[in-house]
C-alpha cells in the first residue's frame, strides 16, 4: 500500500482523520484554508485551492491529475457539496481518478432527507414517520404526527445555518407552525419527523463500503456518547459498538442491496426506547463521516480497506479491538458543560480529533487560533 496515491479533498477534522488513517500511502490534500486542521498535519502534500465545496473543485482535480504521471490516485471526499460536484463530473474525472459512486440521481436523492425517507420506505427499512414541508400549504399534514418530533432542513444550507439551529425538538404542531413561519423565507424545504426516544448515547452508526455489485467490502459499527448541541447535534464523542455490529450491518446491507447502492456509506441509527428497536435516521453517502477515524482507532481501518479495494488487494485484517473514545475537543467540552454524561466508558483511551502528540501541529494551530479570537473579543 506504500506506493498507492490517494487524493483527499477537504480540511476539517474529518479530512485530518483520513490523513492519519493512511500514513503509508502517498497522500495529497486539496484544502481551501491554511487555517484548517488538516492543512497542518505532518501527513500528505498540501495543495491550496479556492473552495473545495464549489463547482471549481472539479477543475482543481483536472489540474492536479498530470502531476501523478499517468497513475490514477484513489479519490476520497470529506464534504457533502464536494460529492455532488465530483459525482456530476464523474465521467470526465474517471480517466484520472479511482472512485466508486452510486448513480448520480440516486446520490442526489440520498443526500436529501426526503429522498432517503422514500428510499428507506421502498426498501422496507425501519424509519420514523415524517412529513416534508415544501410550503405553508403542507402544514396541515403535520397534525397527524405523534409528538414530540424533530424539525430540521431537508438538506444542508448555509443561509439556514447562519440564523437557525441544526434541528429543533418540537412538542406540537403549533410549535412547528410558529417556527416554520420564521424559517420559510430563508428555507422552505423542511421535514418534521417523529422523535425517537433515548439519550444521545442511543445513536449508532454503521460505516461501510460496498463494491460495484453492492457486496460488502468492510464495515465498522460505533455509537455516539455525546452530541452537540445536545439531543439534536453532531458527534461530540463516540466509541465502537461491537454489541450492535451484526444487527446494524445487516440492516445497512439490506437497504444497500434493496436500492442497488455502491460505494462509501455511513448509516446513522437510533435505538428507540419506546418501540424497542433500531431506526434509520439518515445516511452519509459518497464521503467519509466526521467521526470516521474512530473505526481506525478501534482496529478497523475502513479507509485502508477502500484503498486496498482499488489496488486489487485484500482488505487489511481487523486488528484486536481497542477501547477508544474519539472526541471533538470543542463540541465535547460544550456538551459536558451543558450536562451531558461523562465517564460512560471508564478506562477507555481518550483520543482527541485534532490534538495529537504523534501529529502535533494541528492541535498547536487550533490553540493559537483560540487565543487570537479571545484577544480580539477583548
Amino acid at each position: 500500500m506504500a506506493q498507492i496515491q490517494v487524493v483527499v479533498v477537504g480540511g476539517s477534522a474529518n479530512a485530518l482523520g483520513v490523513l492519519r488513517s493512511l500514513p503509508h500511502c502517498q497522500l495529497t490534500l486539496l484544502c481551501d484554508s491554511q487555517s484548517a486542521p488538516a492543512w497542518h498535519s505532518r501527513f500528505g502534500q498540501k495543495k491550496l485551492v479556492a473552495d473545495t465545496k464549489a463547482p471549481g473543485i472539479v477543475q482543481d482535480l483536472f489540474a492536479l491529475a498530470p502531476t501523478f504521471a499517468g497513475v490514477k490516485p484513489v479519490l476520497l471526499l470529506t464534504e457533502e457539496k464536494t460529492v455532488l460536484h465530483v459525482s456530476a463530473a464523474r465521467d470526465a474525472l474517471a480517466p484520472f481518478y479511482q472512485f466508486l459512486f452510486c448513480p448520480h440521481p440516486q446520490l442526489v436523492a440520498l443526500q436529501s432527507k426526503e429522498g432517503f425517507a422514500e428510499a428507506a420506505q421502498q426498501a422496507g427499512s425501519p424509519v420514523p414517520q415524517g412529513v416534508v414541508l415544501h410550503s405553508a400549504a403542507d402544514l396541515a399534514a403535520i397534525e397527524a404526527l405523534q409528538y414530540p418530533c424533530v424539525f430540521k432542513p431537508l438538506e444542508q444550507n448555509e443561509a439556514y445555518s447562519r440564523k437557525f439551529k441544526k434541528a429543533y425538538k418540537v412538542q406540537s404542531a403549533a410549535e412547528v407552525t410558529t417556527l416554520y413561519q420564521q424559517i420559510e423565507p430563508v428555507l422552505s424545504e423542511m421535514i418534521v419527523q417523529e422523535w425517537l426516544e433515548g439519550p444521545d448515547s442511543a445513536i449508532y452508526f454503521c460505516l461501510a463500503f460496498y463494491d460495484q455489485n453492492s457486496k460488502l467490502v468492510q464495515s465498522f459499527t460505533g455509537r455516539k456518547l455525546r452530541s452537540w448541541p445536545l439531543q439534536v447535534g453532531g458527534t461530540a464523542a463516540c466509541t465502537s459498538a461491537p454489541e450492535a455490529a451484526a444487527e446494524l450491518e445487516a440492516l445497512t446491507t439490506q437497504f444497500v442491496r434493496a436500492i442497488g447502492y455502491t460505494g462509501l456509506i455511513g448509516m446513522e441509527f437510533k435505538f428507540d426506547a419506546n418501540r424497542g428497536g433500531y431506526y434509520m435516521i439518515e445516511p452519509t453517502v459518497g464521503r467519509t463521516d466526521y467521526q470516521h477515524e474512530i473505526a481506525t482507532l478501534s482496529g478497523t481501518n475502513l479507509l485502508a480497506a477502500i484503498v486496498a479495494f482499488f489496488a486489487g488487494e485484500p482488505a487489511p485484517a481487523v486488528r484486536a479491538k481497542h477501547n477508544v473514545v474519539w472526541f471533538d475537543e470543542i463540541a465535547d467540552a460544550n456538551a459536558l458543560a451543558h450536562g451531558a454524561p461523562a465517564d460512560q466508558c471508564p478506562g477507555y483511551n481518550q483520543v482527541a480529533a485534532v490534538r495529537r502528540l504523534t501529529d502535533p501541529l494541528p492541535g498547536i494551530q487550533a490553540l493559537l487560533q483560540r487565543v487570537k479570537r479571545r484577544f480580539k473579543r477583548r
